[in-house]
């Protein structure tokens, strides 16, 4: 084949390709607004308003990226009763101390058992829960955790997730886990580990784990 032909047919299968691939999603205008207003009030000056509309802008951006991930709470058969999806985005504190917060959750009900999912993006949550959960990997500090008669704890770890399910005394039991930028908790008031274990496993984390850049 002359040089041109192959320059031409290898032309051809990369815009095949990128013709294959969707273009990304177009920004919300609403957050692109909030950008926008946010630039002016700094050009003119005006601080709070700047810090108001940024805050805005996040709270958009935050507000549609929970949203997507809200399709991995778990689906239960019946004669599971699913809630509906509750999705919550918001900021604690100004200024430098700002807490940016975005959870998606679903309550799921059998007789008297009360399951709680939620999962979280929420950059400063994640990283205060990340130390402790870190310490899971020093075997002393396990073993530590798990000597204590009041509390049940096993570590569970796959798919690049680390976390801990433990059954309280009083019969709750509950899973925190997290993946780099993605947290998942699921909270049972009556219940014990298996049925935890049983939601946890439900849960498609490899995608999720994805689905959070």
């Amino acid at each position: 084949m002359k040089p041109q032909a192959l320059a031409l047919l290898l032309l051809a299968v990369v815009l095949a390709r990128a013709e294959d691939k969707p273009p990304p999603p177009a920004p919300d205008a609403a957050i692109l607004a909030a950008i926008d207003k946010g630039r002016a009030a700094v050009a003119a000056g005006k601080a709070q308003d700047a810090v108001a509309h940024l805050h805005e802008a996040i709270r958009l951006i935050q507000e549609t990226a929970i949203k997507g991930l809200a399709a991995f709470l778990p689906k239960r058969d019946k004669p599971w009763t699913m809630g509906e999806i509750d999705t919550s985005t918001g900021t604690w504190g100004t200024g430098k101390d700002a807490f940016q917060w975005a959870h998606t959750s679903r309550a799921y009900e059998l007789e008297e058992q009360h399951v709680t999912v939620t999962i979280s993006t929420s950059p400063q949550l994640i990283e205060a829960q990340r130390a402790g959960l870190e310490m899971l990997r020093n075997p002393q500090m396990r073993a530590m955790l798990q000597s204590d008669e009041n509390r049940e704890l096993e570590v569970v770890e796959a798919d690049g997730w680390l976390g801990m399910v433990t059954t309280d005394a009083g019969g709750g039991s509950s899973v925190l886990a997290m993946h780099k930028k993605v947290m998942v908790s699921i909270d049972l008031a009556q219940g014990d580990a298996a049925l935890a274990k049983e939601f946890w496993e439900a849960i498609d984390r490899k995608g999720l784990g994805e689905a959070v850049k």
